[in-house]
């Protein structure tokens, strides 16, 4: 990564009880007058998440991530000691870190565009992220097909992790996803029939108001987490 290049980090946070739970549930909406102030922050979304993988309409209250977008290492690791990350910390049980670089990224995240693409050497892992606003008048079919791409998802053998992601139940969706071969990405994004048919069907209904799909190389992965969630990453 160059000096001038951003530095992107997705930040899973795990909680393990009832109290840690419910100060975690209220930071979706406490928690943004104290990140909106973080020096050298330049975008940022809290993301609640779903149970097991992919899109799931039953929340994981155990589970949240923290989307940054920084000017460099150094703001990043002062705002770790010194804010409501330091309290996040504090609050959690278990933390994971991907430091991302994006190589290819379309679409907009709330108006604005928060990845550059850049070149970047190849790593072992890659990682992708798509979000999408689903136009309330298109929930129940959007929903309805989820499950077909899920159950073909969890076959595919170069994914190693994946977790659905989002700002607003059942509207504002996003899905994280490692792999460790992108042939075998594109296979499943490109090439797997239930994938391309709701793929089709995305475009036909016109499901979304607002997408965002980016790649990227996963520069670092470190942390600890209470259960084998991220255990894949480390073979």
């Amino acid at each position: 990564m160059t000096d001038n290049q951003d530095y992107i980090r997705l930040s899973f946070f795990h909680f393990k009880d009832r109290r840690s739970r419910w100060w975690a549930f209220k930071q979706m909406q406490e928690a943004h007058p104290s990140l909106v102030k973080l020096e050298g922050l330049k975008f940022y979304k809290l993301l609640g998440s779903g149970a097991g993988e992919g899109f799931s309409l039953k929340p994981d209250f155990s589970t949240y991530a923290l989307l940054q977008v920084w000017e460099s290492k150094e703001a990043m690791l002062k705002a770790d000691g010194e804010s409501w990350l330091k309290e996040a910390y504090k609050q959690s049980d278990g933390q994971y870190h991907f430091i991302l670089a994006p190589y290819m990224t379309k679409g907009t995240w709330s108006g604005q565009r928060p990845f550059e693409a850049v070149n970047s050497d190849e790593t072992p892992l890659m990682a992708v992220i798509t979000r999408a606003r689903i136009k309330p008048s298109k929930l129940i079919s959007f929903w309805l097909s989820v499950p077909s791409v899920s159950k073909v998802i969890k076959k595919q053998k170069a994914l190693l992790f994946q977790k659905g992601l989002g700002e607003w139940p059942l509207i504002e969706q996003a899905t994280f996803s490692i792999w460790n071969r992108e042939a075998a990405m594109k296979t499943f994004a490109y090439q797997d029939e239930a994938h391309r048919k709701v793929v089709q069907k995305t475009r036909r209904l016109d499901w979304y108001s607002e997408e965002q799909f980016t790649r990227f190389m996963v520069m670092e992965h470190q942390g600890n987490w209470p259960n084998q969630q991220f255990d894949k990453l480390q073979s």
